[in-house]
């Protein structure tokens, strides 16, 4: 039997004193009518929501669940830290609800306006955790009037790192003992000892300046590069790795110049690229993106079930890249499996590197439109069976008018026929000789401590766990500086974009001068660098009288969608 939820009627999970309601919009959460609801008994009612703020770059925070209890991480933790606080809640009926600051332009506006003109108060990194509290009148009954709204003071990078690591619901640890100590403070200053409602504190005036991708700051454009392979576990991740350490070693960029993004994935699971970035200060780190092809995703997707099209998916991938490239030096986006990896749903790598590049606007139009992000292949080691993979790949990519710079070949063996000496000198020939306008940067040598490096980080509840995964991360940057050119990998990828830009440029100012039409009705030009549109599939018949609609829109949850693939024996997306 398959729920649907309605907020109107919440289906509640309990987690002692905190019950949880799901994901709701913020127009619900500003709302008390939508969510202060009177208990079984009609003798009281709710007065307290905590609600977890994110995004569509960290979505993960928001439905990752403890190992033994079907409730989000994020509730548990504020339950725990209400329960073995000083201030527990005393009687408040509390309730929990996640919001999606981008959900949409009116989720926006809600989210990060102001408290006192009663929107929410987002601050500009999230996640966040905030309460939400109501007064009573002397009968005791529920006031509407006076909603108050009360910030839990807690650092968004260690907040992320307590709801996504496995070891957010084990032993204290300092990060744990900070959010307790928040969540009370919070909570002290929402009610009294005797549960009224307390007013107001003066705050300091604190900057909303979370973006849409609307209100981009204008500032220097981070260079954006693409990572691909030829196949699944030719050692993306690791390459990444390998480039952000390399760019930190070389003295030219700070943590905070540098961005990680995976924006389509298939593993959910903690990466080691993740744990590097924590380890380093690169905050702008999000290894699940906007786009999981979770199991079930595609047939449900194929029948019009999971509420998105292609278009849709892509400018969540979009939006997010955006958003991390401000005031960025460098963005790393990693793709997922092989080039094509995501076509049935048209959110293939190709797709995803045309939505996410740096959006210009031509000189005699107000259009703006995107130049694809650069792609760096990553391809095996050998000769022949490696410079054949890395054509038939890129050829993907120039098809789709998406520009390959070149290719680092990975996992190469020091010694024998096929050695990393030996193939390094063939493959230069052959770019020299048939690709001189592509590079081979580097030849990376396999590194047996690094075969299993998934593995290593799947579980990383003991101390020395976390050390080992960090010291094999670290020897992977030390490898990688010395056998990849990333200077000349950057300045690849910067000289792509520049040149995509200036051609079409150019392509649209002649065709334009050798026609009466104006420029605004040039589509041919403007859609070449758009991402491509996929129509959504219609509703399956046998689903239309199952489920209610909503404004003509249908769709099931992941939970739903995963929950009827998982009994109809599926074993991926």
């Amino acid at each position: 039997l398959i729920l649907i939820r309605n907020l109107s009627q919440p289906t509640m999970v309990k987690a002692q004193q905190i019950e949880y309601c799901g994901d709701i919009h913020a127009s619900k959460a500003i709302n008390p009518e939508q969510w202060a609801q009177k208990n079984d008994d009609g003798k009281s009612a709710s007065r307290a929501m905590a609600i977890l703020l994110y995004g569509s770059w960290n979505i993960r925070v928001s439905s990752m669940s403890c190992s033994d209890d079907d409730v989000p991480r994020w509730v548990a933790l504020v339950n725990n830290a209400l329960s073995t606080s000083s201030v527990a809640p005393l009687g408040i009926k509390c309730i929990a609800a996640s919001v999606k600051v981008d959900a949409d332009d009116e989720s926006f506006d809600l989210c990060v306006g102001e408290e006192a003109s009663g929107g929410l108060g987002a601050p500009s990194d999230l996640p966040a955790l905030l309460f939400l509290g109501l007064p009573t009148t002397p009968a005791g009954k529920r006031n509407s009037q006076g909603l108050r709204v009360e910030h839990v003071q807690c650092n968004s990078s260690a907040l992320e790192a307590l709801l996504t690591r496995t070891t957010a619901d084990g032993s204290s640890s300092a990060p744990r003992e900070n959010l307790v100590s928040s969540v009370g403070e919070a909570w002290s200053r929402l009610f009294d000892n005797q549960g009224n409602l307390l007013p107001p504190q003066p705050k300091a005036k604190v900057s909303r300046n979370i973006s849409s991708s609307n209100n981009q700051k204008k500032n220097e454009p981070a260079i954006r590069l693409f990572i691909a392979g030829d196949r699944s576990q030719v050692g993306k991740s690791s390459i990444c790795l390998g480039l952000l350490g390399a760019l930190l070693n070389s003295g030219k960029y700070t943590p905070a110049d540098l961005a990680y993004i995976k924006p389509a994935t298939q593993c959910e699971q903690t990466q080691l690229v993740e744990e590097f970035c924590k380890h380093k200060g690169i905050l702008a780190c999000f290894p699940v993106g906007p786009i999981v092809y979770y199991k079930g995703f595609t047939r449900a997707f194929l029948k019009g079930e999971t509420g998105e099209t292609s278009e849709q998916l892509l400018q969540k991938a979009s939006d997010a890249v955006d958003r991390l490239a401000l005031n960025k030096k460098v963005v790393i986006i990693d793709g997922v499996g092989y080039p094509a990896v995501g076509s049935i749903t048209g959110t293939d790598n190709a797709s995803v590197a045309k939505a996410c590049g740096m959006s210009f606007s031509f000189p005699t139009s107000n259009e703006t439109v995107r130049s694809p992000v650069p792609v760096l292949l990553i391809g095996k080691s050998g000769v022949g069976d490696a410079v054949d993979s890395f054509n038939i790949n890129a050829t993907y990519f120039t098809h789709r008018n998406v520009p390959v710079i070149g290719a680092i070949f990975n996992k190469l063996s020091l010694d024998g026929f096929y050695s990393l000496s030996n193939c390094k000198e063939a493959i230069e020939m052959y770019f020299s000789k048939f690709q001189p306008d592509r590079i081979a940067f580097g030849f990376m040598p396999e590194i047996p401590s690094l075969k299993n490096a998934r593995e290593h980080v799947a579980n990383l509840s003991k101390e020395d766990q976390l050390k080992q995964a960090l010291g094999m991360a670290d020897l992977l940057v030390e490898e990688f500086s010395k056998h990849v050119n990333v200077d000349r990998i950057m300045n690849a990828a910067k000289e792509a974009t520049a040149k995509y830009i200036t051609e079409q440029t150019s392509q649209l100012a002649s065709t334009t001068a050798g026609s009466k039409r104006p420029v605004g009705e040039m589509e041919n030009v403007l859609n070449a660098t758009k991402p491509d549109k996929y129509p959504r599939p219609n509703i399956a018949p046998e689903y239309k009288n199952n489920f209610p609609m909503n404004d003509g829109a249908f769709s099931l949850t992941r939970e739903q969608i995963e929950a009827i693939a998982s009994a109809a024996g599926a074993a991926g997306g």
